[in-house]
């Protein structure tokens, strides 16, 4: 597919990264670290903020780090700065001081630019640096509850990942009130306790003590690193981490001196009518003077130790990064030699073809469903009849793909404990699908097991869902050495995954393969199914770079994900995101009209009612296919095309062909039309007056079944390439439909009657 460029104005290729920078990135072969120009533009005069710029960059390169100084010149944002451009800086009169208001009038009238905090911290995350180095940090003024004088500084803590070192708040500023605005706004504050002190302060700029104690301490730059990683890349959280370093003793001035001048100069201020981006400047000489330029020579040499502090925090962070999880796999020896043998890590199963068509990873358990005689008093024991077998979303998946499957190779992944039941699965597993070499054992664990409770008419009452073994984390290296031996070009994943697994899992898929295989993701339940949106974003991405091709929620589940994902402030993303569902044209012309059509279908109007198409609308930039399951109502598939021109000539004469389907205008991107197609498909006849015995696979079947035809046609492609790719894909959702009818129906889970289904494509 033609890669298709969604970038906004202010993107990463509007920012100009040196050469060096730029490599010492990609390689991943040096640590780099942000610097500031407000302290060249606005902190020293010439010459010795020159002077100050090539010391600080020294101290970078000395650490064994790369200098990313940043400035705007002649409106152009630049991450890196040669010795030319860094004395044009240095030189300049007349200068703008740019923080995040400030970026568009720079760029639009071309002017010079000095960076603040604020600023350098957009300009390094669009150019992928994580690790800044400055010296004091802006904060609430002392009259700040009054005059709301609060510095964007923390405001760009809170919404831009890139990790800051510093010497704490200005002296001058209000610093327990700072501290409690950092919390509010959820940034992570730690002081390094460089002398073992059992209660640890943030500290004042100039002094070592503010008299405010630092909600965390730290006494490495590994341990820091490590909080960093786990915030950022981990989690994805999107806000910074501030590291505070006291400045050095030697230069450090005594706080007593520095409140008494700065309570002074703050009236005086105030009798001459000094405030907003001028008060700094004002309070600050005043320092100065007094201190007799102490205050000065304090400034740099505590800039010139936070830019080696800083160059030490991203040699761990690259180190950390480059290690990967930490995993330790042991195998099982305490499961008889009679037992099928599960793969370790270490010795994947060599009986076995390495590669195979499609991946299915999700649980196998225990299931025992019972069903009552009669409604079910709660609270009461119910009499009924319970039946045991082998299930889980994943191991029903693939069984409704193997039933499903002409020709194409599969394999499933999981894992069990080394307990009877284990042992039990194994056994059932060989039997099934004959390759067990993708099921790890897990010593001194206990199997998934799913309970569920029917009513008398088969329809589900209560469940009880044990999946721990899943969620362990030891599991990443075996998941990622199996994806890697199997070379899938279909990956198919349910939700029992922790959100650090399934993030984990996607990030192999876009590390480890040379290849873009299709991910699709089964929701399994409503609440399991926020873990989609709990993954880290960097490994879950946006169209063209998405790593999910396709989820298969019910309602409640797309509900579920949506809100997870809006709570994540996912759908505020204005760089990549909104471009992104900008260009596929759901204007309000094309909203009206389907709010027009609604009185004619009556499932639109249930699908806008509950509001299932506005929420795939904001999601499918994430997850470009979305087959929403609505029960007795039928399938909608909701997705991102980058040819929605070509479905205004594709024949709907197929007998699968959709109840409806409704495309946006969408719009040129790179001489393609992007846009969204909304296609309905009913229920089939042969599902209508189903005698319900059990609806616990229905769902899994339907996946196993779609699932099974994606190897064969390439319908989850973004581009038309034939009609018979699309109608292949119609024929492939009526077949999944009849095929979870049939599991509806059977006292299995997932019916062997499948193998008899027959397609025509």
């Amino acid at each position: 597919m033609k890669v298709l460029n969604f970038a906004r104005r202010l993107s990463k290729s509007a920012v100009t990264v040196s050469e060096e920078i730029r490599s010492a990135l990609a390689e991943k072969s040096k640590p780099v670290v942000s610097l500031e120009s407000t302290i060249i533009t606005h902190g020293f005069p010439y010459p010795a903020n020159i002077e100050m710029a090539k010391k600080v960059e020294e101290a970078v390169r000395s650490s064994g780090a790369v200098p990313a100084t940043c400035a705007f010149i002649k409106g152009k944002p630049f991450v890196g700065l040669t010795e030319t451009q860094l004395e044009q800086m240095a030189e300049s009169k007349a200068v703008n001081k740019v923080s995040r208001r400030d970026v568009g009038v720079t760029m639009a009238q071309g002017l010079d630019g000095g960076t603040t905090i604020a600023g350098t911290m957009i300009l390094s995350q669009l150019a992928g640096i994580k690790v800044f180095a400055t010296g004091g940090l802006g904060g609430v003024h002392k009259d700040g509850h009054v005059t709301m004088d609060v510095s964007a500084d923390l405001t760009e803590l809170a919404r831009t990942p890139v990790s800051v070192v510093c010497s704490g708040p200005k002296s001058i500023l209000d610093i327990a009130r700072t501290m409690e605005y950092l919390e509010t706004q959820g940034v992570f504050v730690a002081t390094l306790n460089d002398n073992n002190r059992s209660n640890v302060e943030i500290p004042g700029f100039f002094c070592r003590d503010s008299g405010v104690l630092s909600p965390y301490q730290f006494s490495s730059w590994k341990e820091a690193a490590a909080i960093v990683h786990n915030s950022n890349n981990v989690m994805g959280l999107t806000s910074s981490n501030l590291f505070c370093v006291p400045p050095p003793e030697d230069v450090a001035l005594p706080s007593e001196f520095i409140e008494k001048v700065i309570v002074d100069a703050t009236a005086k201020a105030a009798e001459q009518k000094i405030s907003g981006k001028h008060l700094t400047p004002f309070l600050l000489k005043s320092v100065a003077e007094a201190s007799d330029g102490k205050s000065v020579e304090c400034n740099k040499n505590f800039v010139v130790n936070n830019a080696i502090a800083a160059s030490h925090l991203a040699r761990e962070l690259l180190d950390i990064e480059a290690q990967g999880p930490k995993v330790n796999f042991v195998p099982s020896t305490s499961i008889k030699k009679d037992t099928p043998k599960a793969v370790s890590v270490e010795e994947p199963t060599k009986d076995v073809a390495d590669k195979v068509d499609t991946l299915i990873i999700g649980s196998i358990a225990l299931d025992t469903i019972s069903v009552f005689d009669k409604e079910a008093t709660m609270g009461d024991s119910n009499p009924g009849k319970s039946r045991s077998s082998v299930g889980g979303v994943g191991y029903n998946v693939s069984l409704a793909h193997k039933y499903a499957s002409r020709g194409s190779t599969y394999r499933f992944i999981s894992a069990v404990g080394d307990d009877f039941a284990g042992k039990s699965l194994l056994n059932e597993l060989d039997k099934t699908h004959g390759d067990t070499s993708g099921i790890k054992v897990v010593p001194s664990s206990q199997t998934a097991q799913y309970t569920a409770m029917l009513d008398p008419q088969g329809e589900l009452v209560l469940a009880c869902a044990d999946m721990t073994i899943l969620e362990q984390p030891d599991n990443q290296a075996f998941l990622k050495e199996q994806i890697v031996r199997a070379q899938p070009g279909t990956i198919v994943v349910d939700c029992n995954f922790s959100p650090e697994m399934l993030s984990s899992l996607l990030q192999v898929v876009k590390r480890e393969l040379q290849y873009e295989p299709k991910v699709i993701v089964e929701p399994t339940s409503a609440p399991k199914s926020s873990r989609i949106g709990q993954v880290n974003t960097k490994n879950l991405g946006v169209f063209p770079n998405n790593t999910i091709s396709m989820i298969t929620p019910t309602v409640a589940e797309l509900a579920s994900i949506h809100s997870t994902f809006s709570r994540r402030e996912l759908f505020d993303d204005y760089d990549e995101w909104f471009p992104a569902l900008d260009s596929l044209g759901i204007n309000s012309q094309f909203r009206e009209k389907m709010a027009s059509q609604a009185n004619k279908h009556e499932v639109l109007k249930f699908l806008l009612e509950k509001g299932v198409i506005q929420q795939c609308f904001q999601l499918i930039p994430y997850i470009p296919t979305i087959a929403v399951k609505l029960g007795k109502k039928g399938v909608v598939l909701v997705k991102l095309s980058t040819d929605v021109e070509a479905y205004k000539s594709i024949p709907t004469s197929s007998p699968y062909a959709p109840s409806f389907i409704y495309t946006s205008e969408g719009s040129m991107v790179e001489e393609q039309r992007v846009g969204v197609v909304i296609e309905y498909f009913p229920i089939p006849k042969a599902n209508h007056d189903l005698n319900v015995v059990n609806v616990t696979g229905a769902g899994d079947t339907f996946l196993g079944v779609l699932s099974s035809h994606v190897s064969s046609y390439d319908w989850l492609s973004s581009e038309v390439k034939t009609i018979e790719q699309e109608w292949a894909l119609w024929e492939s959702i009526y077949n999944a439909q009849v095929a979870s009818g049939l599991s509806i129906q059977s006292h299995e889970a997932i019916s062997p009657e499948i193998k008899k289904l027959t397609t025509t494509h």
